[in-house]
């Protein structure tokens, strides 16, 4: 579809709602939320999870109607002047589809979490952050102008905050003011990258910004700029992906948050981070792939590293997730490290891995913390609970002990969780065919590393019982979720070319 370049009153760039309709759905869900709060008669205590579900839903077929359109969708244009292209400030994409996709999956899997946990008395306040969080993470997949990433990026970190400091204890407020200085030295360090970039380049539109940089005869200093700006957007954006040396708040925050807002983290915000890095490098500086490209591979192996090596002396449950994301966010990102300047066609197939991976960690993730909230919630040391309580699982509660540990196989990407199998072939098979054998061979080793800790943790689950592990008291939103991530992790191992042919024009 060519761009609505057509212009409103006084000038202003004219906006296709369907295009932003998922953004839009959910942020009038977030509005009224507040308004059911003011209006609602005491006996429909319910209707805010009812309101957050139904715009979660509209959100999703709204992906789906864009999905099954044709061509690409832009938005909020300014006509070009001479040779220069217009540019746009949002685009539908199949990259932007994908990622919303998976956004909406996990937000939906977060809410349901939330519902009936110690923290359901602060649904508007819960339901209103996280839709508002989500709100921005979809925004981040379809921004295509520096101004435009910036603002969805930080509208998707902030809400966390608040969401975080939702434990209302002394544990909580630290999580909380932790993940706030963090939330505040990312953006400062994507707004000094972004303002470099566009110091460089002269424009904010990421199309425009990559017409520049590909120009012949760029004037080194210009790309030196340039350079230094992307690096210090990597940067940024590094903090909430939580790759290594950016990753320290990470494990204390997942510990001190709520659960579900641990899982939320986990899922959706490095979602929203892992977008802002494929939306910024691969649609704006691919031509500076030779400066980040290697830097990109450097950190995501060394984040799969220190994530497991850590993770394998690790015994609080949420502590060993926490880690467990760190590496995952490396697996997420290494493919990039296979991306060359001058080669267009070495770009496709790494974003594409990286959305692959991205769909495989997503749900194995939802999965696992799924039945690690319910287990928090019946047993004594309640959010601290330590691999121990999962001993004898299968006993009890056979189902959520089959769930567990088929997640933490994908995670591992161990048979019979195939999903992860072939996530980690995906995500391995562009280094190896640019030639870089280092990052594939440390990827490799950093497999079985990853293998030691989750086959330790799925064999408690099977494991004699020292005592009688509770009864479970399931409800139904609590089912929804365990069993659809569940669901999704089989489906997926069966239908692995999903993961394998993710988001096939991804940068169409």
């Amino acid at each position: 579809m060519s761009p609505a370049v057509g212009a409103g009153l006084a000038g202003v760039p004219s906006l296709d709602w369907v295009a932003l309709g998922p953004v839009t759905v959910v942020v009038v869900g977030a509005l009224v939320v507040l308004l059911v709060d003011a209006l609602r008669p005491r006996r429909l205590a319910r209707l805010h999870d009812v309101v957050a579900l139904v715009s979660l839903g509209l959100a999703a077929a709204a992906v789906v109607g864009l999905a099954t359109g044709r061509g690409q969708r832009l938005t909020a244009c300014v006509p070009g002047q001479g040779l220069e292209l217009p540019g746009c400030s949002f685009a539908v994409s199949d990259l932007t589809i994908g990622l919303q996709a998976i956004v909406i999956v996990g937000a939906t899997g977060c809410l349901l979490l939330a519902m009936d946990g110690p923290g359901a008395r602060d649904r508007t306040t819960h339901h209103l952050l996280l839709l508002t969080a989500t709100a921005g993470a979809l925004a981040v997949a379809g921004a295509r102008d520096l101004a435009t990433l910036a603002v969805a990026f930080e509208t998707s970190s902030l809400p966390a905050v608040g969401l975080v400091a939702l434990r209302r204890d002394t544990q909580g407020a630290q999580a909380a003011v932790t993940l706030l200085l963090t939330a505040i030295g990312s953006l400062g360090l994507l707004l000094l990258g972004s303002a470099l970039v566009y110091a460089a380049t002269g424009t904010l539109y990421l199309d425009r910004v990559a017409t520049v940089l590909a120009t012949p005869q760029l004037d080194p200093s210009v790309a030196a700029v340039a350079a230094l700006g992307a690096l210090l957007a990597v940067a940024g954006i590094a903090f909430k992906v939580s790759l290594v040396p950016f990753h320290l708040w990470t494990p204390d925050t997942y510990a001190g948050a709520p659960l579900p807002v641990a899982a939320f983290l986990a899922v959706v915000s490095k979602t929203a981070g892992v977008a802002a890095m494929l939306v910024l490098l691969g649609i704006g500086l691919p031509s500076l792939a030779s400066v980040w490209a290697p830097v990109v591979g450097v950190l995501a192996l060394v984040t799969m590293t220190v994530g497991n090596l850590v993770a394998l002396r690790q015994r609080v449950a949420v502590r060993l997730l926490a880690w467990s994301t760190v590496a995952q966010a490396g697996w997420v990102l290494v493919p990039l490290a296979a991306v060359r300047s001058g080669r267009p066609s070495s770009l496709h197939p790494a974003i594409a891995a990286s959305v692959g991976y991205l769909i495989a960690y997503v749900v194995a993730s939802l999965a696992a913390f799924a039945v690690v909230v319910l287990l928090a919630r019946h047993h004594p040391a309640g959010e601290e609970h330590t691999l121990e309580a999962y001993r004898g699982l299968a006993r009890r509660e056979p189902v959520a002990a089959g769930i567990l540990g088929f997640a933490l196989a994908c995670l591992a990407g161990l048979p019979p969780g195939v999903m992860g199998l072939v996530a980690k072939v995906v995500a391995v098979r562009p280094l190896v065919d640019a030639g870089t054998w280092v990052f594939a061979v440390v990827a490799a080793l950093n497999v079985a590393l990853g293998l030691a800790y989750y086959v330790r943790w799925a064999g408690l689950v099977v494991m004699r019982p020292v005592t009688e592990p509770p009864t479970w008291r399931v409800s139904a939103a609590e089912g929804l979720a365990l069993g659809g991530a569940g669901a999704a992790c089989l489906v997926l191992s069966v239908a692995g070319q999903v993961i394998a042919g993710a988001v096939p024009g991804v940068l169409r």
